[in-house]
């Protein structure tokens, strides 16, 4: 849970928050913040798709995203320039990206069956933790960012450590590769067909929630209240974001009881409604705080929506089918976060956010029929790693 805390809540998504920061250290303007995430988004893929092929080797993809996402941060840290900022963002990214399936095989192979699910959902929580975390963090470096991702940098190698000094404390356990159903060591693209359609709402699902993760903070802080000294107007929403994701990742679980049409459209109606939210008065602090709020637990079960949709339209090859989903939201996140930062350059920031709030009406909207529960394969440990 700490590796996941440290790769996704504070490597990954930590851009975002101290966006106001590097935008006065470096001038940066909407639409290069907005590539320079897109970017962070792009390595997190390239990582996923490297880590899932290499995921016979849990321990070397722990190393390397906790290698990956320290030396990212140590550049941020010291960054002189924006090339340099860019360059230390996109690599902090790939720690996230790594760090999935290296947890998910390390679980697989030292905690009993009876206890892995319980185990992957104390995993899944981590990147609330993180994000609360990086709230703390940045109400106590506001005035020195640097030491801020310093830390976020020291933080990651410890948890690395932790992380593999306990898998080896540990018992084995025999499995396969993620644990899952012998049928997914040979996975054919052809079988991955069937999530074409989810691959497109994924896409769309992921743009639209790129304005909350990239410029929301951004926004919060440009309009806070008199009454909230310093940046603590933000940062406190920030928190609130990151205590709903835990919650939310608990919740996910619970959608595996509903229809998944269902299940999706209301974590995506919830999510659009958090985005427009922010950008409707993100100045009042009932209706910004309710909105992050609500973004951030619908945001995590959707995810977990997306693995359900993987079990049971790829139930041979779940494992597969659920990187190609998460894969395909982080393209998304990639492609939303440059051409939402390029339309506030040209527009303005609630322009933006109700944008984005249309990709994701998109993403409901473009939804494939529903699928019977009964395809869902017998065997769910494949799927408890994504995130």
């Amino acid at each position: 849970m700490g590796l996941i805390a440290a790769t996704y809540g504070l490597a990954r998504f930590g851009y975002g928050l101290f966006l106001p920061q590097f935008q006065q250290a470096f001038d940066l303007d909407g639409a290069t913040a907005g590539m320079i995430q897109a970017g962070s988004f792009l390595s997190y893929c390239v990582a996923a798709v490297i880590a899932a092929l290499g995921a016979k080797w849990p321990r070397l993809l722990v190393v390397c995203a906790g290698a990956s996402a320290s030396a990212g941060a140590l550049t941020v840290a010291t960054a002189p320039s924006t090339a340099v900022l860019g360059i230390g963002v996109v690599v902090a990214g790939t720690g996230a990206g790594f760090a999935t399936p290296g947890t998910v095989g390390l679980i697989s192979r030292i905690i009993g069956e009876a206890k892995r699910e319980g185990a992957q959902t104390t995993v899944n929580s981590g990147t609330g933790v993180g994000l609360v975390a990086a709230g703390l963090l940045l109400a106590t470096t506001t005035e020195n960012w640097r030491t801020g991702w310093t830390i976020i940098a020291i933080t990651t190698a410890l948890a690395t450590v932790a992380t593999l000094t306990s898998a080896r404390a540990g018992h084995p356990h025999h499995t396969s590769r993620f644990g899952e159903p012998a049928a997914d060591a040979h996975v054919r693209p052809h079988d991955l067909l069937a999530l074409r359609r989810v691959v497109a709402i994924a896409l769309c699902s992921g743009a639209g929630s790129a304005a909350v993760w990239t410029f929301g903070r951004s926004a919060l802080d440009a309009a806070s209240p008199s009454f909230f000294t310093g940046q603590s107007y933000s940062v406190t929403a920030w928190i609130l974001l990151g205590a709903m994701s835990v919650a939310g990742a608990l919740a996910a679980r619970l959608v595996q009881r509903w229809s998944l049409s269902r299940a999706w459209s209301l974590t995506n109606l919830a999510m659009l409604v958090g985005t427009a939210g922010v950008g409707v008065d993100p100045g009042h602090p009932v209706i910004a705080f309710a909105a992050v709020s609500l973004f951030g637990a619908s945001y995590t079960a959707m995810t977990g929506v997306l693995i359900v949709w993987a079990m049971r339209l790829t139930p041979r090859s779940a494992a597969a089918g659920t990187v190609v989903l998460f894969v395909a939201l982080a393209l998304g996140q990639a492609v939303g976060a440059w051409l939402l930062g390029a339309l506030q350059d040209f527009s303005s920031a609630p322009v933006m956010f109700f944008a984005a709030a249309t990709i994701g009406a998109v993403a409901i909207a473009g939804q494939p029929r529903p699928v019977p529960a009964n395809r869902t394969p017998p065997d769910r440990r494949a799927v408890h790693g994504a995130r």
